[in-house]
C-alpha cells in the first residue's frame, strides 16, 4: 500500500488512517497485527488507546476530520459501545461531505448480520437502543451508519486472532 503524497498547498493530516473498534474483543489480537502492518508501510495510523474512556468524544471526532481514510472493524459486540456507534456516525458525516473514505473490516462477522442487524449484533445494538430509547434522533443515526457503512466494499476476517 503506498502512502500517500501532498502537494505544497495541502496540509497533510496528522493521522492519515483513522481505526474505529470495540476495544475489548479487538485491542490484543487483530487490531494489533493491523497496525503494526500499516505502520511497518509507513502509513500513519490512529488508534484511541491513548483516549481517556468517558471523555468527550470530540478529541476523537477532531482525529477522524483529520483522517482522510478510516478503518471500521465491525465485530459481534461492536453494537454494544455507544462511542463505537458516535464515531461511526462521524464517519459517515464525513463520508456524505465527500471528505473521508471509509473501509469496514467485518470481524468474525457477517457481513449481511450487520447490514440487517440481525444474530448477536443485532442483539447488542436493541439493548442499545432500549437503553437510549429518549433519544429517537441519536438511535436513527446510529441505524443509518450502521446500514450505509457496510454497503461499502468490505474485507472479511473469518478465523484470524
Amino acid at each position: 500500500m503506498a502512502v500517500s503524497s501532498f502537494s505544497n498547498e495541502e496540509v497533510p493530516p496528522q493521522h492519515q488512517v483513522f481505526i474505529n473498534y470495540r476495544g475489548e474483543e479487538l485491542r490484543k489480537s487483530f487490531l494489533g497485527f493491523l497496525v503494526k502492518a500499516m505502520r511497518d508501510a509507513n502509513i500513519n495510523v490512529f488508534t484511541d488507546e491513548i483516549e481517556v474512556k468517558g471523555r468527550d468524544l470530540q478529541s476523537l471526532f477532531s482525529r477522524i476530520e483529520e483522517s482522510r481514510v478510516a478503518v471500521a472493524i465491525l465485530s459481534e459486540r461492536y453494537t454494544e459501545s455507544k462511542w463505537c456507534l458516535d464515531e461511526l456516525v462521524k464517519m459517515k458525516e464525513r463520508i456524505d461531505q465527500d471528505k473521508l473514505v471509509v473501509i469496514p473490516i467485518f470481524y468474525r462477522l457477517d457481513a449481511n448480520n450487520c447490514k440487517r442487524l440481525e444474530g448477536p449484533f443485532g442483539d447488542n445494538f436493541r439493548k442499545l437502543e432500549r437503553e437510549y430509547r429518549g433519544e429517537p434522533e441519536k438511535i436513527k443515526k446510529w441505524k443509518e451508519a450502521l446500514i450505509s457503512i457496510p454497503q461499502k466494499i468490505g474485507l472479511t476476517s473469518a478465523g484470524h486472532r
